[in-house]
């Protein structure tokens, strides 16, 4: 019974009425290659937050400082830790 009803809570749509420019909506259709508005929109959205996950992680990545430093690397290259 669990099953079927999260198989059926992932099937559900919701329609929302939003307002969005026309030349918005033609540029979103035109870049994503979709005719449907509901296809574009929601390929743009889709678009829209996996790059907004890679630029937070991006972010993340340059926050941290680099655990070991020029001479570091210089000095376990000659002792063979380090390769090239």
């Amino acid at each position: 019974m669990l099953a079927r009803c999260i198989y059926l809570c992932h099937q559900v749509h919701m329609r929302t009425t939003i307002s969005i420019a026309e030349e918005l909506l033609a540029e979103a259709q035109r870049l994503t290659g979709k005719t449907g508005y509901s296809d574009a929109i929601v390929t743009s959205l889709r678009d829209y937050v996996a790059l907004r996950k890679r630029l937070a992680l991006l972010d993340r990545l340059y926050e941290r400082r680099v655990p070991h430093s020029r001479r570091a690397v210089k000095r376990a290259r000659r002792e063979r830790r380090w390769s090239s």
